[in-house]
């Protein structure tokens, strides 16, 4: 597999190579595909909210829960009026 990358992430690259920090350029993509697949970006928007603000109270915790159900709710509903 033979990969292109823009001059800038290249240098980046081979610096984080040269730095000891992986053992090679291929190395180093293989971890970032790894964590692109492992991590799904509403993960990644999630986890620098709660970098940024901390961890959601109990009031915010049920706000999300309760608009996670009204949304499952409204789907539910809809995919009833396409079956029907």
């Amino acid at each position: 597999m033979t990969v292109t990358v823009p001059e800038e992430l290249g240098a980046y690259i081979r610096e984080r190579v040269a730095a000891g920090e992986f053992e090679s350029v291929s190395a180093f993509i293989t971890r970032a595909a790894e964590n692109l697949r492992d991590f799904d970006p509403l993960d990644l928007l999630i986890a620098s909210m709660i970098a940024e603000t901390g961890e959601p109270d109990d009031q915010a915790q049920a706000w999300a829960r309760d608009a996670m159900a009204k949304a499952q709710k409204a789907l539910r509903a809809r995919r009833g009026e396409q079956a029907a």
